[in-house]
């Protein structure tokens, strides 16, 4: 049997600090209906009719009966479907259907974000698990892998052949153990990330836009430095700067530079930290650059998460990188001017590609002694909706979006994700510290990383040898 293992106190401070870190991609709000929403890349088998002999031959839907049981699915809200919108009446109608075929009863329990951990270790450890499926946060997840807090799912069936999964799901489940913990019907849309841009700005100054230059092949580095230098600048006429080409945090634009030129911050096929590959290096040397050569940042006054946006709102920036979770509750609604989402520009080692760096993952997961657990996630399965994956993925970015460019860059940011998640590895406190000094120049991109890499890998691996 797998031992169980305390979770360490280490991973719990993370936690705490990446929860509070709005800027790292961490999102405490409730997900939207399709919280779990993505591509799948499962190929059809076919498209053909089905032959009469083969009809004969198929096999009948299996039955179950639980006997009633009450089947909990926990999350840090509460995911009761409300018959108040199409969706919901929708997934009532969906659940109602499962608790009859399966002859259970669904409960939907709420855990305060902060005290989900300890009461999830507790009561696997306690042999009485508080729910049969958990959506785990993506700090977490690593530390219950390791500390062998979870049923995986190869061992109560074939996943590849008895699961709806996506290839890449049953992959990025594992988290390297090469069985599959975790599983979600695919990445949700809202923490994708890429550019929102000004359109009134870019049309006074007269500089073709981000759309334009992805339509000649031409949206790179080098273009994004020259339109962000033509949109910086004093429109007063004063000579003192009042309008920037681009602002964001330290850590968003650092980030997105490493993902864009093709590097990582975490290598999950070696699960080694690789902020030290060249393309990682060269990331955070452009970044650097972005602040202090080109000089076409605003900087924020003190508050890297709440500055930015703000700036640009009020219209003050033509260029801000975002995550999709953003565009609603900050920018909808609360600007007067347009704006249009489009990927973060591709770097000289991204091969012309356009890449977006996937830094987590919130999956769901069957705790450590639940039984009939492959019934319990065929339950969590047919609770799912992964036949319109797509169309609820369009419907949300058409919610955001009032441009089809938008929603079309938007949708796309699932064919240039890279999995590259680095939450719950304990790394960020000294990443955002390494971003933040490289572009206060106290170091160079190069001997910042030499410094601050031991302390990146040691912590990583206490959490991947579940110390």
């Amino acid at each position: 049997m797998h031992k169980l293992k305390p979770l360490s106190l280490i991973s719990l401070v993370f936690v705490l600090l990446f929860s509070l870190t709005a800027c790292s991609g961490g999102n405490q709000n409730s997900p939207s209906a399709s919280q779990n929403a993505g591509n799948t890349d499962k190929a059809d088998a076919t498209n053909e009719p089905v032959k009469e002999e083969e009809q004969q031959e198929a096999k009948p839907e299996e039955t179950y009966d639980l006997g009633g049981r009450e089947i909990k699915i926990g999350a840090w809200w509460d995911g009761t479907p409300k018959a108040d919108t199409p969706e919901g009446e929708k997934a009532i109608q969906k659940q109602e259907e499962v608790e009859k075929k399966y002859n259970v009863k669904i409960k939907y329990v709420a855990v305060d974000y902060f005290e989900l951990a300890e009461k999830f270790t507790s009561t696997v450890m306690a042999g009485d698990p508080f729910a049969d499926i958990m959506l785990a946060p993506a700090a977490y997840i690593r530390s219950f892998v390791k500390g062998g807090y979870l049923t995986a799912l190869d061992d109560v069936m074939n996943v590849k052949e008895e699961t709806k999964l996506s290839d890449s799901i049953i992959k990025a489940g594992g988290y390297g153990t090469g069985k599959t913990y975790g599983f979600v019907t695919g990445p949700p849309l809202f923490d994708n990330t890429g550019v929102l841009y000004n359109k009134r700005l870019f049309e006074e100054a007269g500089v073709p836009t981000p759309e334009e230059y992805i339509e000649k092949g031409e949206w790179t580095w080098d273009t994004f430095v020259d339109v962000a230098k033509k949109l910086t600048k004093s429109k007063g006429g004063s000579g003192k700067i009042d309008q920037w080409g681009l602002t964001g945090s330290p850590f968003s634009l650092s980030t997105a530079s490493i993902y864009s030129n093709g590097g990582v911050i975490f290598d999950e096929d070696t699960q080694k930290v690789a902020v030290d590959s060249p393309e990682a290096i060269e990331g955070l040397e452009f970044a650097n650059k972005l602040y202090n050569e080109y000089k076409v940042v605003k900087k924020d006054e003190g508050n890297d998460w709440e500055d930015p946006a703000r700036y640009f709102r009020e219209g003050q920036v033509a260029m801000y990188p975002v995550q999709l979770f953003e565009v609603a509750p900050r920018f909808q609604n609360q600007m007067v001017d347009p704006y249009v989402f489009v990927p973060f520009p591709s770097g000289p080692k991204s091969g012309g590609q356009f890449i977006m760096g996937m830094p987590q993952l919130h999956v769901n997961v069957i705790p450590r002694g639940v039984k009939e657990a492959k019934v319990v996630y065929k339950i969590w399965e047919d609770l799912q909706s992964f036949d319109t994956i797509d169309e609820d993925n369009q419907t949300i970015a058409e919610s955001w979006f009032d441009d089809e460019n938008s929603v079309n860059n938007a949708m796309n940011t699932f064919k240039i994700m890279k999995f590259a998640r680095y939450a719950g590895l304990g790394v960020e406190d000294n990443l955002s510290q390494l971003y933040r000094d490289i572009i206060a120049g106290k170091t160079t991109p190069s001997a910042g990383v030499a410094k601050v890499f031991p302390a990146l890998q040691s912590a990583a691996d206490k959490v991947l040898k579940g110390e």
